[in-house]
């Protein structure tokens, strides 16, 4: 019978897309979900949190930040399953490649990020598969502002014509500093973000973008803990794959 189950979330997890997926699933099937937010990684917050749920009477515990699982757990624990960031990434630097760029410059995410690191090594290995030349990493902090201020940086960079960025929030700032600057997207540049956040399809230009869908990653994580509570083989639990999706902001070929 559907009844309640726990969440332990951080907070950048935890009122994030991937919780609303999970929340999207979890009506679906009739359970009700209680969330515990926690610091960060460390046994004791996160032994605080199981004992918290179970006081609570969940039945089963969703993990959403992989790094936080226990190696033992006295209930049904899984972590939630994600989109696959490294393939994302590769398809997202395949396709300005395809479009004639002899490179591709990667406006990275914080370098303790999972997700950035898994972009990022999804891009430069993309890069050298293709023998391409792998341009020094542009970072920012996943915020617009700090998407500016690169985009401020790779404007005054010679040759900068393909740009990925790590996600969309920071490929807006870039968009912005690139108009400022001149540099016309698509005519000029092609610029390809991560995320597919509900406003990317109202950048100027609109956005390309990687497309997660966390529904789908929400229903796996789902089926999952389902199986581990009632004792049975638990479906594989993969990744999700990401959809690249062409907007404006990559579709013409640059000035030749």
């Amino acid at each position: 019978m559907p009844g309640t189950l726990g969440v332990i979330a951080t907070g950048t997890t935890a009122s994030g897309p991937l919780l609303h997926g999970l929340r999207v699933a979890a009506r679906e099937q009739g359970y009700a979900l209680n969330v515990f937010s926690v610091p960060g990684p460390g046994d004791a917050a996160v032994s605080a949190a199981v004992a918290g749920l179970r006081l609570q009477g969940v039945a089963g515990i969703v993990v959403l930040d992989g790094s936080l699982v226990p190696d033992r757990a006295p209930i049904p624990l899984v972590p939630a399953a994600l989109t696959d960031q490294y393939a994302g990434a590769r398809r997202a630097t395949e396709h300005l490649l395809e479009l004639g760029h002899l490179t591709v410059w990667h406006l990275g995410g914080p370098e303790d990020g999972p997700a950035a690191r898994a972009r990022e090594r999804g891009w430069r290995e993309t890069l050298e598969r293709h023998g391409a030349e792998v341009p020094p990493v542009v970072r920012g902090d996943w915020t617009a502002r700090s998407g500016y201020r690169a985009g401020q940086s790779l404007a005054a960079e010679p040759g900068v014509q393909a740009v990925f960025s790590a996600n969309d929030h920071m490929a807006l700032g870039l968009l912005a500093a690139f108009t400022e600057a001149g540099v016309r997207v698509p005519r000029d540049a092609h610029v390809v973000g991560f995320d597919d956040v509900p406003e990317a399809a109202y950048f100027a230009p609109p956005l390309t973008t990687v497309r997660q869908d966390f529904v789908a990653a929400g229903r796996q994580t789902l089926a999952a803990l389902v199986a581990r509570i009632e004792g049975v083989a638990a479906p594989v639990r993969g990744t999700v794959e990401g959809e690249l999706v062409v907007r404006e902001s990559s579709r013409c070929l640059r000035a030749g």
